[in-house]
């Protein structure tokens, strides 16, 4: 099964990695932090279904 963490990123083609962020940065409260697939180049933060199921 291919993950977001798989792909590469949709703005400058870069590898993505697993990075880990407070939620409480996104607007979220009480979930401490989630998961996402981040570009090392541009910046650009993908949000894997996982952390999008967590956040609901």
């Amino acid at each position: 099964m291919t993950t977001e963490f798989d792909l590469t990123c949709a703005t400058c083609g870069s590898s993505l990695s697993k990075k880990s962020v407070s939620v409480d940065r996104l607007g979220f409260r009480n979930v401490g932090s989630v998961d996402v697939a981040a570009c090392g180049n541009c910046g650009d933060q993908y949000f894997p279904e996982s952390t999008l199921e967590r956040l609901r």
